[in-house]
């Protein structure tokens, strides 16, 4: 059974000033359009929760793919697309992917892309880019995002292999979040699991990155940028992975791999995003880094 629709029963949307359009599988998407368009499409696997994006179509050979972090339910309206506007002036194809897993509780803030005991979400939006990116002929695949967004930067990044994620502060154990967003989502998307201990033993890789980036193959590129500010984050999920891969977290660099850097940087107090142009900028430097070429810019 499908959850009532990401996007409201009409044909635009007018907070994002764009067409909405209703496919039934990944092949319908026009990848020809010449405006942005949000679109809702069946999940690959079926499972109840469909996926929203908003789409920003481009001859480009590179897609950029932007997940939103934790929303203040009584300010945001689903679906979300965050970091539109910075993306803009980018010369590359856009996919803005929204959380659908926030319509499974009206008071959840913060579902990390996981889906629920049903449906993997995460794996359901891999396939997804992975379809676009094969029928547009997108041959660079970007993944970004702050916090939670960043989280699903990360997960989904580990699925499409040479792809890279630049992420920003993002949390890399959904057990070290405030145990309040961690109790609702973990009771609302898994309540057949009597704690989160059981929930996280029975899908550790979907719940804990630094598990899934220790017991996967290194196919994949990563920027991983932590505000050396905002303390929290930085003990509690930059420092546990920069250990399980191996680095320095005061020095940051690339791991042995040479596929993983972990850059501390100094921003504003506290978890925030990053600010617009330090955001564009690690995109910028990651894509000629781990892609060999240079994204152009638009005059907007």
């Amino acid at each position: 059974m499908t959850l009532p629709s990401t996007t409201p029963v009409n044909d635009w949307d007018e907070r994002n000033a764009v067409e909405i359009r209703r496919y039934a599988s990944a092949s319908n998407i026009d990848h020809a359009a010449s405006e942005a368009y949000e679109f809702v499409v069946r999940a690959s696997s079926g499972g109840p929760l469909d996926i929203t994006a908003l789409y920003v179509p481009k001859a480009s050979k590179t897609l950029i793919v932007s997940f939103h972090g934790s929303l203040q339910r009584s300010k945001f309206t689903l679906p979300r697309f965050e970091w539109r506007k910075s993306l803009a002036p980018l010369d590359a194809a856009q996919l803005f992917v929204a959380d659908s897993s926030l319509h499974l509780n009206n008071a959840m803030a913060l579902a990390w892309y996981i889906g629920n005991s049903e449906q993997d979400f995460t794996s359901d939006v891999a396939d997804l880019i992975k379809d676009i990116a094969a029928a547009a002929g997108y041959e660079r695949i970007l993944l970004t995002g702050s916090s939670g967004g960043g989280f699903a930067s990360l997960a989904i990044s580990r699925q499409i292999a040479g792809s890279a994620a630049v992420c920003f502060s993002p949390q890399t154990r959904v057990g070290d979040y405030a145990k309040s967003v961690v109790r609702t989502f973990y009771r609302t998307a898994f309540p057949d699991m009597p704690s989160y201990a059981e929930a996280e033993k029975t899908y550790r890789s979907r719940f804990n990155l630094r598990h899934l980036y220790s017991s996967t193959p290194d196919n994949n590129f990563v920027r991983y940028v932590q505000n050396t500010r905002d303390t929290n984050h930085y003990s509690k999920h930059y420092a546990r992975f920069a250990e399980v891969r191996g680095v320095d977290p005061l020095l940051g660099g690339f791991d042995s791999s040479g596929r993983i850097e972990l850059v501390p940087e100094s921003l504003q107090e506290g978890h925030q995003p990053p600010p617009r142009g330090r955001f564009r900028g690690h995109i910028l430097e990651a894509h000629a880094q781990f892609f060999g070429a240079d994204l152009g810019r638009l005059e907007i």
